[in-house]
C-alpha cells in the first residue's frame, strides 16, 4: 500500500508540473489584437550598384593642387544672371538623381565633402566665355584663376537643346574637360565655388537658422557617423529615398564614408555656434579616430527644410 500511494502522489506532481510547464509557454505578453514580431529583424539587403555614363571627361593638373581626372558633376543656372555655372569632380555624384533637387549645387557639395572629391568650376556666359577658371580638393588647397587679358582658357557652351548644357573648356598649362549634363533651375538662390572664393559663403536673403536647428542639424550628422550608418547620414542630409539608395551604390562609397566618420571627433559636444543669414556653423573641440587634437567647424546651409552639412574645416591643435 505504500508503494501504491507514493506511486500516484508523483503521478500527480509530474502531471501537475508537466501542466504549469506548458502553460508556462503560452504567448501571455502578446497583446490581443496585435500580431507576434519578430526578436530579431533580417538586415536590410544594401542597394544595387549604381552606374551611369560619365556626362564629363578630362583631366586637371596644378602644381600646388595635384592631378586629377573629372567625371561627373552638374550644371545650373547662376541666380545672379551671369550664366551656367558648371561644377565638375574626380568622383562620381550620382549627378543624375540630383536633377529634381531644389538645391543641386548644396547636395552636389555634400556628397563632395562626403567623397573627399577634388573639383574644378567655371560659370559660362551666353557667349561660352568665363571669366574665372576654380579647381581645388575639399580637403586641401584651391585656387581660382581670373580672366584679365591673357586668354589662359578657351571654353564652349551650347545650351537650350532638350535642356541640356555641354561644351567644353581647356586650360593652356592646366588641362581641361568637356560636359554633357541636364541644365539645373536651382528653386533657391545656390553659391558656386567661384562666389565662395570671392567670400560669399550663402544666400545673404536666406534666413538665419536658429541656434536649435544647427544643433539639432549637427547632432543628426553625428549620431549617424557614430552608429556606421550610411543610409541614416543621408536622410540627416535631407537626400530622398531614390537619391539615398543612388549614392550608396556607388563605387567606393563605403570606404569614403569611413573617412569621412574620422572627421569626427570625440566628445563631438558643440563649443561654439555661428549662425548668419543662409549659413551656420557649429564648433567641436575634441580627438579624432586617431587620437590627433582637433577643433573642427562644421558648416551647414539651408536645403528646403533642411540644414545640410557642406563644409568641415578641420583645426588640428
Amino acid at each position: 500500500m505504500l508503494i501504491r500511494t507514493r506511486i500516484h502522489v508523483c503521478a500527480f506532481v509530474t502531471i501537475a508540473l508537466l501542466w504549469f510547464g506548458c502553460a508556462k509557454k503560452e504567448p501571455a505578453a502578446v497583446e490581443k489584437g496585435r500580431p507576434a514580431v519578430a526578436q530579431w529583424a533580417s538586415p536590410e539587403k544594401p542597394p544595387p550598384s549604381y552606374t551611369y555614363p560619365a556626362p564629363v571627361k578630362g583631366h586637371y593638373r596644378e602644381v600646388n593642387i595635384g592631378s586629377f581626372d573629372l567625371v561627373d558633376g552638374i550644371a545650373y543656372a547662376a541666380s545672379n544672371g551671369a550664366g551656367t555655372v558648371v561644377y565638375v569632380t574626380d568622383k562620381p555624384i550620382a549627378s543624375p538623381v540630383l536633377s529634381e533637387s531644389p538645391c543641386p549645387m548644396t547636395q552636389a557639395r555634400a556628397i563632395s565633402v562626403l567623397r573627399s572629391a577634388d573639383y574644378a568650376e567655371v560659370t559660362l556666359d551666353a557667349a561660352g566665355r568665363s571669366k574665372y577658371f576654380a579647381a581645388g580638393k575639399m580637403f586641401g588647397g584651391s585656387t581660382r584663376e581670373d580672366e584679365v587679358g591673357g586668354h589662359y582658357w578657351t571654353s564652349t557652351l551650347k545650351s537650350g537643346e532638350s535642356g541640356r548644357a555641354a561644351g567644353g573648356v581647356q586650360h593652356k598649362s592646366q588641362g581641361g574637360f568637356t560636359f554633357d549634363l541636364p541644365l539645373l533651375h536651382p528653386q533657391m538662390r545656390e553659391v558656386s565655388e567661384g562666389d565662395r572664393s570671392k567670400g560669399r559663403r550663402a544666400d545673404e536673403s536666406a534666413p538665419k537658422p536658429t541656434e536649435q536647428a544647427l544643433i539639432a542639424a549637427y547632432t543628426s550628422v553625428l549620431d549617424a557617423v557614430r552608429k556606421k550608418d550610411l543610409k541614416s547620414l543621408l536622410a540627416a542630409l535631407g537626400f530622398n529615398e531614390k537619391q539615398s539608395a543612388s549614392i550608396r551604390g556607388l563605387d567606393g562609397i563605403d570606404a569614403d564614408f569611413g573617412v569621412y566618420s574620422d572627421r569626427f571627433l570625440e566628445p563631438g559636444t558643440a563649443s561654439d555656434i555661428m549662425a548668419k543669414p543662409g549659413t551656420g556653423y557649429v564648433r567641436s573641440e575634441g580627438v579624432n579616430p586617431k587620437g590627433k587634437k582637433f577643433a573642427n567647424y562644421y558648416w551647414f546651409a539651408p536645403c528646403g527644410d533642411r540644414l545640410v552639412l557642406v563644409q568641415i574645416a578641420e583645426n588640428p591643435q
